[in-house]
């Protein structure tokens, strides 16, 4: 990792932690906390969490307890949510565009191409715009945690290789439910259909739809390539998750417990990214081992074609759009 990358970051993620808060109730010897999140436990995020897990163990000399559920175990990330404000589980992860519902301003991350390049990503991120966003979700009855990377989205399908936005009229690619997105790829000449990650793959196979899009280790890690075998680096969008606490349970915890959850999150923030990336990386050549041909397309057809979803969505957004894009020069 390089070492000028390695020290912007650590400091970032330390202040993009924000503000510690609590009461410091006293605790029982052993503090046992269960956070849940949507996709495999294979993959970056899942590996960073059990990491972050071992550390936070380790920190506390066993005191801290984290169990980790993966592959929504515990319910979608919608009931996470909800059961994270009732203060029923401890801890999720939540994607980004399902956050939206409960706070509308995270929607200026679905505009796509607002965030270029994974540097980009980390000035947002890991600053004080991350920070910012993470202090909103308080309003909501959550206590924002971290921001960790899932990564930018591409395209895949069943029909033909994408190299131009005129490559992609007419498929039926699965989209997640929201509107954003939807709207993206109508704007590109595709017909969006909403549905539920759990039953995309299904779809893909019984050729109800054409194609889905999601970050490299996503496709790679299920198993995509069995029922699409093309995929374009279009990146258009950079996806996120969210790390959420109940402020219920963060605010029981003692100081010197909470210095420590903050400290081991501060890491794990830096080295989910370097690991999801350096996944990312693998999860493409792993794919095109097992016959996909991947394509790349030129950007900027597709970013000149999708200006009028960001002229849509993002005049809610204007300032904040305006400060995530000084921040890409």
């Amino acid at each position: 990792m390089n070492k000028k990358f390695k020290a912007l970051s650590l400091g970032l993620a330390v202040a993009a932690v924000c503000s510690l808060s609590g009461c410091g109730e006293k605790q029982a010897d052993t503090i046992e906390l269960r956070i849940a999140q949507a996709s495999a436990g294979d993959g970056a995020i899942g590996l960073s969490l059990e990491q972050f897990a071992k550390d936070v163990a380790e920190k506390s000399k066993g005191h801290l307890v984290i169990h980790t559920f993966h592959n929504g175990q515990l319910g979608t990330e919608r009931e996470n949510v909800e059961s994270v404000q009732a203060g029923d589980l401890d801890m999720a992860v939540v994607n980004q565009s399902v956050l939206v519902n409960f706070e509308p301003s995270i929607a200026v991350f679905d505009l796509p191409y607002t965030i270029t390049s994974t540097e980009h990503a980390d000035k947002v991120f890991l600053g004080d715009i991350g920070c910012e966003y993470l202090n909103k979700l308080e309003k909501t009855n959550l206590h924002g945690f971290a921001i960790w990377e899932s990564g930018f989205r591409n395209l895949t399908n069943s029909v033909k290789d994408v190299n131009s936005v005129a490559d992609v009229a007419g498929m039926r690619i699965r989209v997640m439910e929201n509107k954003i997105h939807q709207d993206l790829w109508a704007t590109l000449g595709a017909d969006p259909v909403p549905m539920s990650w759990s039953d995309a793959y299904t779809g893909l196979q019984q050729g109800a739809i054409d194609g889905q899009e999601n970050p490299a280790t996503v496709i790679d890690k299920n198993n995509v390539v069995e029922v699409n075998k093309h995929m374009a680096m279009t990146e258009h969008c950079y996806s996120t998750v969210f790390i959420l606490f109940s402020p219920k349970v963060w605010n029981e915890l003692k100081p010197e417990d909470q210095k420590i959850l903050n400290e081991a999150m501060a890491k794990a923030s830096v080295d989910e990214r370097v690991l999801s990336r350096k996944m990312d990386k693998e999860a493409i050549a792993n794919l095109e081992s097992k016959g996909m041909k991947v394509t790349y397309p030129e950007k900027s057809e597709f970013i000149s074609k999708t200006q009028s979803v960001r002229d849509k969505y993002g005049a809610s957004f204007k300032e904040m759009a305006e400060k995530i894009s000084a921040l890409a020069k």
